[in-house]
């Protein structure tokens, strides 16, 4: 039998080589495909409840596995999407509240679009408290034991209120930082002693369906440069999501979008206290079909769809 010639095994081993890679690369496109779409969320009320709703409309409708992933805040949920880590972020508040963490991030995170219009942010106190604008609080700062109730660490409003009260040649008071649940407790602890108490606040939250509360003039958005205009909340892709996740998937990542009737509801709908959050999440899906219908349609989304 005649020996194959250098030449003849150097084509064979090229066409093994290129079979080789094309079967590698269909199995990286199945695997990619079957991999869980991985979502993060920070414990504010609004991210809970529309994380845990795209988590059970990907899972029941688009049979696909799903994860999440609590940060500890704003900028860790930016920085994992950034870094390719997680796939998507749906609590992003622009252009004022995050603005800072977008420009630093914008450049490696995709813009979806709103998920929601017209967010407002601000001083907030029970309708009892005797104050009307911030310039009163230095009168009700022993009141107060000169606090002001923010959130976690870091976040953004705890800053803008310390700027907002230099602005107004406030001082004395400090920003304590806790979190959502924490401060909604001191709220609800003030409310129930009729004792003065100053939070930070935005809408959209249950809080505002709960109990009798108003913004401080100028301390509100709208009011002052520092918490800017209305907001919209945005859903933010990682860098490689829009050819790597399922079609399916990044149609209703693009697709989702709540009216302030819808919002309030889900705001309802995910008080503490209301149970199991997958539970509390497919019973709003079943009260909103019409909804959830419109998010997985097939078309194109209409309007603002982000970059």
């Amino acid at each position: 039998m005649t020996r194959p010639t250098h030449r003849f095994r150097i084509a064979v081993g090229a066409l093994v080589f290129f079979t080789v890679m094309v079967f590698a690369g269909c199995g990286d496109d199945t695997s990619s495909a079957d991999e869980p779409v991985s979502l993060v969320y920070v414990s504010w009320t609004e991210g809970i409840a529309m994380t845990h709703v795209l988590q059970a409309v990907i899972e029941d409708s688009l049979d696909r596995e799903v994860e999440l992933t609590q940060a500890g805040g704003a900028a860790m949920a930016f920085s994992a999407v950034a870094e390719g880590d997680v796939d998507a972020f749906v609590d992003a508040w622009l252009p004022v509240t995050h603005g800072p963490l977008w420009d630093e991030y914008s450049d490696r995170i995709v813009d979806l679009g709103p998920v929601y219009d017209s967010t407002t942010v601000g001083l907030v106190v029970p309708d009892y408290v005797e104050a009307e604008s911030v310039t009163d609080l230095a009168d009700l700062r022993e009141d107060l034991g000169g606090e002001i109730i923010g959130i976690e660490s870091g976040a953004a409003i705890n800053e803008q209120t310390r700027r907002v009260l230099e602005n107004n040649g406030i001082d004395g008071f400090s920003v304590v930082s806790s979190g959502d649940a924490a401060m909604v407790t001191a709220l609800q602890r003030a409310i129930d002693a009729n004792e003065p108490i100053v939070i930070t606040g935005w809408r959209p939250h249950w809080m505002w369906g709960r109990f009798d509360l108003r913004y401080l003039d100028g301390a509100k958005t709208g009011d002052t440069d520092v918490f800017g205009e209305p907001e919209q909340i945005r859903k933010l892709l990682r860098p490689k999501g829009r050819d790597e996740l399922p079609e399916d998937v990044l149609r209703l990542l693009k697709r989702m979008h709540l009216g302030e009737s819808e919002m309030e509801s889900l705001m309802t709908a995910f008080r503490p206290g209301k149970g199991d959050l997958q539970a509390t999440a497919r019973r709003w899906i079943e009260n909103h079909p019409a909804v959830v219908a419109e998010w997985l349609s097939h078309e194109e989304p209409p309007g603002d769809s982000g970059n």
